[in-house]
């Protein structure tokens, strides 16, 4: 499968997504329910935090998916056998929005009969730009920001279930704390919504890391890893990790696995 696109913010997990050249969209997720057959709504209001100029808006539907390591891939409507993007309708494809303005966007799913069991997701994105593109000694200058609202439609009777398959160490990079990454395989047909936390314990038992995992989406079908970022670096040395995650069932899902820290 070829990648669609990438887009400068997408906010899965915060309870607002806007950057600050761009719009803002409330709620950045919606979660819909619906049995085959059926149509559902949803709805999802732009906005516009800006003071100083209005603003075109383009809207537009892709597919996402997650990567073994945690990254985001963003691909055509309909590439991926979970897309929800075909049986969504949208009234507008653009619309203009005035400084400290907002805007709802209501749009609609209809599921086929023939639709399988689980979870079915897509992505709304609002490209933001100006009325007019802007220009410097001749040269067209853009400056066009997308932010993504995710849609996720459970069909039917929805399974949630999975595995951890792995733990490994990341040094901290530029941007971010040193992270316990652990790998987790969803084998169930439903998103589940993971949070917990892994503990680093030495030789002795000693708790010398702790690390949270915060409401981390795991997408049906797929294996990769979520991430738990720790304060500080642990000294050297090889470790036990014991994993525990909470998904809302009836069961915690706990792992243990070992750490070596370079």
């Amino acid at each position: 499968m070829k990648a669609f696109c990438t887009i400068a913010a997408l906010f899965l997990l915060s309870l607002s997504a806007w950057a600050q050249t761009g719009v803002g969209v409330s709620p950045p997720r919606q979660m819909l329910t619906a049995e085959p057959g059926a149509t559902v709504k949803g709805m999802v209001v732009v906005d516009h935090p800006g003071s100083d100029a209005p603003m075109k808006v383009k809207v537009s539907l892709s597919d996402v998916i997650v990567q073994p390591d945690g990254n985001l891939m963003y691909l055509a409507p309909g590439s991926i056998p979970q897309s929800a993007a075909k049986w969504l309708t949208i009234p507008e494809v653009s619309f203009p929005l005035m400084p400290k303005e907002s805007h709802e966007l209501r749009y609609s799913l209809a599921i086929p009969q023939s639709a399988k069991p689980g979870t079915y997701w897509a992505v709304i994105f609002f490209e933001s730009g100006p009325l007019q593109e802007a220009s410097e000694k001749g040269i067209g200058v853009k400056m066009r920001v997308r932010v993504g609202h995710v849609v996720y439609v459970n069909v039917g009777e929805v399974t949630q279930k999975g595995n951890i398959e792995g733990i490994r160490y990341q040094p901290a990079a530029a941007k971010t704390h040193p992270q316990l990454r652990v790998k987790f395989n969803n084998t169930g047909n439903g998103l589940m919504r993971l949070s917990g936390f892994v503990e680093l314990k030495d030789s002795n038992g000693k708790t010398v890391a702790k690390g949270t995992i915060h409401n981390a989406a795991s997408l049906p079908g797929y294996n990769y890893e979520i991430s738990a970022d720790l304060e500080k670096a642990p000294p050297s040395g090889d470790y036990v990790a014991l994993i525990k995650l909470d998904y809302g069932g009836n069961q915690v899902i706990v792992g243990e696995g070992k750490v070596r820290i370079p």
